[in-house]
């Protein structure tokens, strides 16, 4: 049976999507001012759209991190969580478009002139795959301000989840460009097909 381009994004996004829920559920620390929980699971969904790109990466994140709340006995949050992680995703890659069709413009614009052009990379990675992470984060922490103030019915509650949502972020993406990096040094290279080549 021959291998199709359909068949590899299946499998892709339901392993990723399994990843993500696998990290959000099994490495949590519980949040006693939000009564909700940190994790490493944000990693997963930054590398689901370096592998992925924005549509299936947002699919697996999505889905991935709102089945880790209703396994963790968080179904109140699942909902918000489905929306937040989704578009934390597909920010992240619409910003990772953006920046490749700008680095494919400055690449033509070198090689009219003769040269050649190619961005400098951050462990493996263009910087604006970098800001696409930061950007995604930060859109997940705003979200996440009005799913605590839904679920409480308090929009302070909202703002006090903005340090651990923000630490979550920041310290997911240091583990996600550093497992990233080492991975793109292996075999493993050719599935990170929405990364800097």
């Amino acid at each position: 049976m021959k291998r199709t381009d359909n068949t590899d994004n299946l499998v892709l996004t339901a392993l990723m999507m399994g990843l993500v829920c696998l990290a959000t559920f099994a490495l949590k620390v519980p949040n006693p001012l939000t009564q909700g929980y940190v994790h490493l699971g944000d990693t997963f969904i930054f590398m689901s759209v370096l592998v992925l790109g924005k549509k299936n990466g947002a699919i697996a994140s999505s889905v991935g991190a709102a089945l880790a709340d209703i396994f963790g006995g968080y179904v109140l949050f699942a909902a918000g969580t489905f929306v937040a992680k989704g578009l934390m995703a597909y920010v992240m890659g619409e910003f990772i478009q953006r920046g490749r069709l700008h680095e494919d413009r400055l690449a033509q614009e070198a090689a009219g002139r003769g040269e050649t052009w190619k961005p400098r990379l951050i462990l493996s990675l263009a910087p604006y795959e970098l800001l696409a992470m930061i950007t995604g984060g930060l859109v997940e922490v705003v979200i996440y301000i009005f799913v605590n103030a839904l679920v409480y019915g308090n929009m302070a509650v909202g703002f006090v989840s903005v340090p651990g949502n923000t630490g979550q972020f920041i310290c997911s993406m240091i583990v996600a460009v550093l497992l990233t990096h080492a991975l793109l040094k292996t075999p493993a290279r050719k599935f990170f097909r929405f990364v800097h080549r």
